[in-house]
């Protein structure tokens, strides 16, 4: 590990999830400012960007009005966005909103992100024209010769209707499901207006019969050139990038392999990754239906349930303490499913996530630093089993039904030298958090 080259800073917002449009409508109590356990499981995670959008954003309408008995669930009203911007303002994350692109209506669009910004305020982060428009002839939203030239013409208008009532909003986009293609053509076409470039991820279907645990604990060999794909585009662009939908199986996931221990080894993993790319932020798909099999916060019979996903979160959260920098790590065996990073933190100290994503193999891992350092801490993420849905811990420490999370850190040694070893147990993950000699920084 080299200390002594540090490479970009992790945004402060890196971590994000991601609702459906009608989680609004159809469970207003969930993201509720007045459910104090909710407010509490994002506050643990610091600071963040929260997504609306998915396939209801393009479905469920606009009224314009406040909610009464009369206009049901699927339907958007003022009350909605009301209770998100109270929502939002306790937990104190900024919203990226997807606009209803589907119905293509600007007129309606104009109107309701003219109301969703003079709502949010300062905590609206940037509006988005439609959800993964470069599915929308499969979707049956559009014909099935739809194009980028079709889609541009519509998010030409959409933001001219919207720019004459509620000029100079923020904006982001295409947050497309696959074509890259899309990204790097509206960035180009629409230099000035957008503030982010975005695109969703997912390595697996959901519906898959066949998808099992071990299948998003190996090596994707499609993320390598994902990421670097973004990363050319957004240098090129001069824009940064956010996978704004994202989660380990699509189509709300799977039994067995998103619910469970698993997803938290991965989720820790992809989001490292991602930071590594240059990546501004990812955005974990979520919801409370009972097919959402990925959700990092749930309702299980009555109770608010931090997943095992969240846990995973909270040890990237952990790590890097919201204000951190990139530093490189190598690793002398690529042969195991194992993988190490690492990153600096303003107070000088620095931290190391070690993730052995192998089912059966222990590990004892020697790690080189190339500063001498006076102590370390081991935070560990664990469960029973890989397929374990419960007993999650972090930091020896589980999420109260309050909502409160307090890490309880029991292994802490003096070492006064640039090396130690530390035990890494199958199917487990650590962060170290590492102390310098000197006590100054390491950057």
């Amino acid at each position: 590990m080299d200390q002594k080259n540090p490479g970009q800073a992790i945004p402060k917002t890196f971590e994000g999830l991601s609702y459906e449009v009608e989680t609004l409508t159809q469970n207003p109590d969930f993201l509720n400012e007045q459910n104090s356990a909710v407010v509490q499981l994002f506050k643990n995670l610091g600071p963040g960007i929260l997504r609306f959008g998915g396939n209801t954003s393009d479905r469920i309408p606009w009224t314009g009005n406040s909610r009464t008995v009369n206009n049901g669930m699927n339907s958007l009203n003022t009350t909605d966005i009301d209770r998100m911007a109270k929502f939002t303002s306790a937990i104190g994350w900024p919203v990226i909103f997807g606009l209803n692109l589907g119905a293509n209506d600007p007129k309606s669009a104009a109107e309701e992100a003219k109301y969703i910004a003079a709502t949010l305020k300062g905590n609206l982060n940037a509006l988005q024209m439609g959800n993964e428009p470069d599915y929308y002839m499969f979707d049956k939203l559009r014909k099935s010769n739809y194009s980028y030239a079709d889609f541009i013409g519509e998010w030409k208008s959409y933001y001219s209707a919207i720019n004459s009532v509620a000029p100079r909003l923020p904006f982001a986009g295409p947050d497309v499901g696959y074509n890259t293609g899309w990204i790097e053509a509206l960035a180009n076409n629409e230099k000035g207006i957008l503030r982010l470039i975005d695109q969703h991820y997912y390595p697996h279907r959901g519906t898959d019969a066949g998808l099992a645990y071990n299948d998003i604990l190996v090596k994707d060999n499609a993320l390598d050139k994902y990421f670097q794909t973004l990363h050319d585009i957004s240098k090129r662009v001069n824009l940064p990038y956010r996978i704004t939908e994202c989660n380990s199986a699509s189509y709300g996931g799977k039994v067995g392999v998103s619910d469970v221990f698993a997803s938290a080894l991965w989720g820790l993993d992809f989001m490292w990754q991602a930071a590594q790319n240059n990546c501004a932020g990812v955005n974990f798909h979520s919801g409370t239906n009972t097919d959402q099999h990925y959700t990092a916060i749930t309702i299980d019979n009555g109770i608010l349930t931090a997943r095992p996903l969240y846990y995973g979160m909270l040890a990237f959260r952990y790590a890097t303490n919201s204000n951190a920098t990139i530093i490189p790590t190598s690793m002398d065996n690529n042969t195991y499913n194992c993988s190490a990073y690492a990153c600096a933190l303003a107070n000088g100290d620095y931290a190391i996530t070690i993730i052995n994503k192998e089912v059966s193999k222990n590990f004892s891992i020697n790690v080189q630093l190339s500063k001498s350092a006076s102590t370390i801490s081991i935070a560990r993420l664990t469960a029973p089993l890989v397929i374990s849905a419960t007993g999650v811990r972090f930091a020896n420490s589980q999420v109260n039904t309050d909502g409160t999370f307090k890490p309880n850190i029991s292994e802490q040694f003096s070492i006064n030298k640039d090396t130690f070893t530390i035990n890494i147990p199958a199917s487990s993950a650590a962060v170290i958090k590492v102390q310098t000699a000197s006590g100054t920084s390491v950057q």
